[in-house]
């Protein structure tokens, strides 16, 4: 947990996502690097903790969050999985604007 922020209840953090979630929802064409940092961000988690939790370098990571880099598929599988996200509907989305 980043520590620049107090712990969240289970209810709280059940809002975040909740918030996410439908905030994602609403921006169907957001660009990958822009939903990886909100996933992050919401589940306030640093790089280097987000980038262990998902299996990805933090060299990585925040190389995607700055878009610098483009991550492959099965990064961003690795990536969108904390959310209980999946590629296929991210592309749904992109392409169904």
């Amino acid at each position: 947990m980043d520590k620049r922020f107090k712990p969240l209840t289970p209810a709280e953090e059940l809002q975040a996502r909740r918030s996410l979630s439908e905030e994602l929802e609403a921006s169907p064409g957001l660009a990958i690097h822009v939903v990886v940092k909100k996933i992050r961000s919401t589940l306030r988690l640093t790089i280097a903790e987000y980038a262990r939790l998902c299996g990805v370098s933090a060299r990585a990571l925040a190389d995607i969050e700055r878009g610098d880099a483009s991550p492959t598929l099965v990064t961003v599988e690795k990536l969108l999985k904390p959310m209980g996200l999946r590629v296929g509907v991210v592309a749904a989305r992109k392409t169904g604007a």
